[in-house]
């Protein structure tokens, strides 16, 4: 029996690669035509765009996109279709997806071409004028976008310029903090060390102290630099600041128990401070309520000062407005006269 060379060319199987081609080809066939003008738009773009988008890519879908040689395309890419158009690919993307408001020349040459394939503006569903209006819409959209960002940015640049200044400004109190706080661990060490010699030191009673042993025991109880004498540029200053000190340590002994501590202090006061500071300590300590302090001190200035150093104390009191004391100084004055260094040598043996 023959075989028909025609049946058997029929019966030859199909080759896989064969039956893929054919797959895609079917599969590519059944997209519509223009299906890349369906693109997502992103969430953040405003109304009058995405009303202009829409518009774009129903006019971009009446196109009739021909090869090189005349020949319409069913199926035209996306690249094809943006030849034909004389834009990229990357443009026309951007249109269709409202990332971009295209020219009003391209918007124009778009809805042209478009217009001219259809063979009327009629099948477009939209003038030419309604499309640029579009555009000019989508463009104002943007702009004003834009303006409240400015404004949203210019609202943040003046905050942020205020954060700044606060900032510099909690810099220099931080700075001021830093320096205050060197300068009172300075002062504190200074009273600690002064604390541990005034521990260390024995105040000698004044019973049993002679005018040396009185000199050295009120050396000893006022851990204070001897002032300044007059002639100072800065007298009045360094006078308020060392009768503030011998105020303040005055007061301390006698809340310590120490009055023999106490009168050797004001000893030493009476002979080394010049009458400024002194009469700045008698009005400290009369402010502060310390007047046993101050008649003490009164009486220990007169007694064994000179004369003329008694007489300009007085009278920077009677300055001050503290006449009682100025008063008492005179008095006590004119009860001892002379300076107790010129009393001993009065009553020392003849030369």
């Amino acid at each position: 029996m023959t075989t028909n060379v025609t049946e058997r060319r029929h019966e030859w199987p199909v080759l896989p690669n064969m039956r893929r081609f054919v797959t895609m080809a079917a599969s590519s066939n059944r997209r519509p035509p223009f299906a890349w003008t369906d693109k997502e738009l992103d969430e953040d773009v405003l109304p009058d765009r995405r009303r202009l988008v829409t518009a774009l890519q129903e006019i971009c879908r009446q196109l009739v996109v021909t090869t090189a040689d005349g020949a319409p395309q069913t199926h035209p890419t996306q690249a094809q279709a943006a030849e034909y158009l004389n834009i990229s690919e990357t443009a026309l993307t951007r249109y269709l997806r409202g990332r971009r408001i295209p020219p009003d020349e391209v918007a124009a040459f778009i809805f042209d071409t478009a217009c001219r394939d259809t063979g009327g503006g009629q099948n477009l569903g939209i003038t030419r004028e309604e499309l640029l209006e579009l555009r000019a819409r989508a463009e104002q959209e943007r702009c004003g976008n834009c303006q409240r960002n400015r404004e949203a940015a210019r609202a943040a640049g003046q905050k942020l310029r205020a954060l700044q200044g606060t900032h510099e400004q909690l810099e220099r109190s931080a700075a001021e903090g830093a320096r205050e706080l060197r300068e009172l661990r300075q002062r504190a060490a200074v009273l600690k060390q002064e604390a541990q010699r005034m521990k260390a030191a024995q105040p000698i009673p004044v019973s049993e102290a002679g005018p040396q042993k009185v000199r050295e025991a009120a050396h000893a109880a006022t851990l204070l630099p001897v002032p300044r004498r007059q002639g100072d540029r800065q007298q009045s200053k360094n006078a308020a600041l060392a009768s503030r000190h011998v105020g303040r340590r005055a007061e301390e002994l006698l809340r310590d128990g120490r009055p023999d501590s106490t009168l050797a202090l004001l000893r030493h006061t009476a002979e080394a401070y010049t009458p400024m500071e002194v009469a700045l300590l008698v009005a400290l300590l009369r402010t502060r309520g310390q007047d046993e302090l101050v008649d003490n001190l009164v009486h220990i200035y007169a007694r064994d000062r000179n004369d003329q150093d008694v007489v300009r104390t007085a009278l920077i009191l009677h300055e001050q407005r503290a006449v009682t004391d100025a008063e008492a100084l005179l008095r006590t004055a004119a009860a001892h006269p002379g300076s107790a260094l010129s009393r001993a040598e009065m009553s020392g043996p003849p030369r």
